[in-house]
């Protein structure tokens, strides 16, 4: 008796439909020679890129090679992204000494289709767009029933909403927001992600303040340096906001520590 065919994952179907757009069926040429096939794990690599907007390579191993030989699959893999012709991922090289970081081509975000452009490049917004993907990540793997909503995503959700005269105030768009499904008796909860890898002055915390105000979301999360978490809630009490804004430590990573007393505030 003939059983249903097992049902096809989102990333399946894609990469069925991408495959039958190229030529021969399912590959792309590489610029050194040959052909590269085109896997489910590809389409996932580039959705992920897409969505964070700038990545590095070990950031890639971490998400999708998290074996100990994965770091060396990692790089092979990522170099014929970027190797394909056209290519699906682009390479940039950023400060001196420095790991190279990598954003979706326009081919890449094409087979991506997440409705998101590839990133530009912002030599001063690098380092703190780095510890977003870092910190955004930790955080999913500690609520794994949570939805992430990158600042990317929540950027190009804000100007639909604007499109459609859905939205009247300014605001401020945080660094990620999770979604914490509703479960029992708690209802669903919306929170703001805010990180500060270095010192703002008590002016500028009280602008970001009345901006989240301004917003709808359940409550923020605002990750700030150990050193700084005291003045921060300080500010938070003093505007009674502390019920709605919790401050927490942040150290970070290798990655997000890199040079950090060269970044601009942020």
């Amino acid at each position: 008796m003939p059983t249903n065919p097992p049902k096809r994952t989102q990333t399946q179907s894609r990469t069925s439909e991408i495959a039958e757009s190229l030529t021969p069926k399912g590959t792309l040429p590489l610029r050194s020679a040959g052909r590269m096939q085109i896997t489910d794990r590809d389409v996932d690599i580039l959705i992920w890129v897409a969505r964070h907007g700038i990545v590095t390579a070990d950031q890639i191993a971490r998400q999708f090679f998290p074996t100990p030989q994965g770091r060396s699959a990692c790089f092979q893999r990522v170099r014929k992204l970027c190797d394909a012709s056209p290519p699906l991922l682009k390479r940039d090289r950023t400060h001196f000494g420095e790991p190279s970081v990598l954003r979706v081509s326009p081919q890449g975000s094409r087979i991506a289709d997440v409705g998101l452009a590839p990133a530009r490049l912002v030599p001063s917004e690098i380092h703190h767009a780095l510890a977003i993907v870092d910190l955004a990540e930790e955080l999913s793997r500690k609520y794994p029933k949570t939805t992430l909503l990158t600042e990317r995503e929540r950027r190009a959700e804000r100007y639909r909403e604007k499109r459609a005269e859905q939205r009247k105030t300014t605001g401020r768009i945080p660094d990620a927001v999770f979604i914490f499904p509703e479960t029992g008796t708690k209802k669903e909860r919306t929170v703001a992600i805010e990180l500060d890898r270095t010192a703002r002055s008590r002016m500028d915390a009280e602008t970001v303040v009345k901006a989240y105000l301004s917003e709808r979301y359940t409550e923020v999360w605002w990750y700030v340096r150990p050193n700084r978490v005291d003045i921060i809630r300080q500010i938070t009490r003093r505007m009674k906001v502390d019920d709605f804004i919790e401050v927490r430590p942040w150290v970070g990573t290798v990655a997000s520590n890199i040079k950090l007393t060269q970044d601009q505030q942020h």
